[in-house]
């Protein structure tokens, strides 16, 4: 089982889109997909329109639900795959977490997680982060093998990617793993500013940026008001084109790693 994490520190960089639509490719190609909605503002799990009474990452890392994955994941009417999701209760453990301390809601995270691995629940579990450090998105990254961090060209928006590179290392500690991260440039343009933004990009971040970059298209914008991932809303367009290009990628890559085998 995959654990991957989607995260960058600057809002409006494409992070919910990218975490929906690859949950939704990789689902699509007979992957048996969780997505996990680790950000308050719950817009993954708006997406799939989740139900009020289904449980939530809340009620995991609070203790009030239990680990165990058929009691805590929801259907999203979609084959192969399943939601976790999210509610403004987030904001609320968080406060907790800066009193009491966040290893509770981490250990719990590292539970639940170790329960789908130890059941071959899953073959992929995709994390949708907070723009910033919360306890859903310390647990989230303490448990990654990969990290996406999706980026514009714009100069906050790489600055926040290093910033996250940076606060991983800090927070796994020396010695150790880090999980592999690979950075996804997003609503990309033909303009000097995202040439400009490439070649900085590929330059600061060697070896980790990906060869697929998301295009910029009204569809895109589309699609999350019609709830649909962007491929099935315009099968022929650039950006479904985009996102299928990028699960490819993603999955040469973690596979090769894996000897063809998802783990």
């Amino acid at each position: 089982m995959r654990v991957l994490s989607i995260a960058n520190f600057k809002g409006g960089t494409g992070k919910t889109l990218t975490a929906c639509n690859l949950a939704a490719i990789l689902a699509k190609r007979g992957r048996r997909v969780l997505l996990i909605d680790a950000d308050p503002q719950h817009n993954a799990t708006d997406f799939f329109g989740a139900a009020p009474e289904d449980p939530t990452l809340t009620q995991v890392l609070s203790g009030e639900a239990e680990t165990y994955w058929e009691d805590v994941v929801s259907p999203t009417g979609r084959d192969n795959l399943w939601l976790l999701g999210a509610d403004m209760g987030l904001l609320t453990l968080d406060l907790a977490s800066m009193t009491e301390g966040g290893s509770e809601a981490l250990r719990r995270f590292r539970d639940l997680i170790n329960v789908l691995r130890n059941d071959r629940a899953f073959d992929h579990v995709v994390i949708d982060c907070p723009p910033s450090f919360t306890a859903a998105s310390v647990a989230a990254l303490s448990v990654s093998q990969d990290v996406i961090i999706p980026t514009k060209a714009d100069a906050f928006s790489q600055a926040g990617t290093g910033e996250l590179v940076t606060q991983i290392q800090q927070l796994m500690g020396a010695g150790r793993w880090m999980p592999d991260y690979h950075v996804l440039l997003t609503m990309v343009q033909a303009t000097r500013l995202c040439r400009e933004g490439r070649e900085m990009l590929r330059s600061t971040f060697r070896g980790a940026v990906f060869d697929t970059e998301i295009h910029c298209s009204v569809k895109v914008e589309e699609a999350t008001f019609a709830r649909k991932p962007v491929g099935e809303y315009d099968p022929k367009g650039r950006a479904g084109h985009d996102y299928r290009m990028l699960a490819d990628e993603y999955l040469r890559e973690t596979e090769d790693e894996n000897n063809g085998e998802s783990v």
